[in-house]
């Protein structure tokens, strides 16, 4: 399998080493792990480029997405002690949802280990039924390659 998706088109990237507690018994990152690694990466996208305010309510109150879908593709092992650097973009917005991709690569030698897509649809705080993203987070999504003239989201 070849990587599909091109890193010219990503512009927020976030850096990370993976931590010891990451790894099974041979040094290598556990599968799952990905999903967390990645997920603290949406959060910096969602703080850095949508500038929405991360907070302990954000993402309970505010602007509450459920995950319908994650799919992964594996193409080389991440170590412990490794840095990883994890590109992340909104490649398509519906009424109530948003899909992001995102690319891990490693610093040292660009290798590519993962990628991976991400659907998530906004839902009522309250119900947990979906609901229409806003247009402000739409107009967020569109405006995300000049993001730094973004003011903050008001919660």
């Amino acid at each position: 399998m070849q990587p599909r998706l091109n890193d010219s088109q990503f512009h927020h990237s976030f850096h990370y080493r993976v931590r010891s507690h990451e790894c099974d018994r041979q040094g290598v990152v556990h599968n799952a792990r990905y999903l967390e690694i990645l997920e603290i990466a949406r959060i910096e996208f969602c703080r850095d480029v949508l500038h929405i305010p991360v907070d302990p309510w954000s993402f309970v109150k505010h602007h509450k997405f459920f995950f319908v879908r994650n799919a992964l593709d594996y193409f080389s092992p991440a170590m412990f002690d490794e840095e990883m650097t994890i590109w992340t973009r909104v490649s398509k917005i519906g009424r109530t949802s948003v899909t992001m991709e995102q690319i891990i690569n490693s610093p040292l030698d660009g290798r590519r280990m993962i990628e991976c897509e991400a659907v998530m649809v906004s839902v009522d705080p309250d119900s947990n039924l979906p609901i229409e993203l806003t247009q402000e987070l739409k107009d967020r999504v569109r405006a995300q390659d000049g993001y730094d003239d973004i003011p903050p989201i008001a919660t």
